[in-house]
């Protein structure tokens, strides 16, 4: 496992639980998405901008309520990397998969999250 890729990850991750929109802001590409699937195949794509507006969110549920993080599995290709990341929101599980970008040896823009989850209500930042 890429030591690197994940602790990048789990700074991303510690920013979010945060509401640290600034760090955030710095690492998510322009072009990043966040897209979010269920169990019953319903897919939700948020664009850089909304995801990032769900941290400025008076009373916002997102992440509050992590627990455990796991990571499972790195990989690398083409200067990219991906990590999928296992974590515990209330007694959920929640997976994630994010896709880096490696500039000057360094994992610096994240470009894309997908995470799955058990229901879209478990998404905070998702009103059903």
């Amino acid at each position: 496992m890429d030591q690197s890729l994940v602790d990048r990850t789990l700074d991303y991750l510690s920013a979010g639980l945060a509401g640290d929109t600034r760090a955030l802001d710095a690492v998510c590409d322009p072009g990043f998405e966040n897209i979010r699937c269920d169990e019953a195949g319903r897919v939700v794509t948020l664009t850089r901008a909304r995801f990032l507006s769900g941290f400025q969110t008076p009373g916002r549920q997102a992440y509050e309520k992590a627990g455990a993080i796991s990571p499972l599995v790195t990989s690398e290709y083409d200067g990219h990397g991906t990590v999928v990341v296992r974590r515990v929101q209330g007694s959920v599980p929640v997976l994630h998969t994010l896709v880096w970008r490696r500039e000057e040896g360094e994992w610096r823009t994240l470009l894309r999250e997908f995470t799955f989850v058990r229901g879209m209500a478990e998404c905070g930042q998702i009103q059903t």
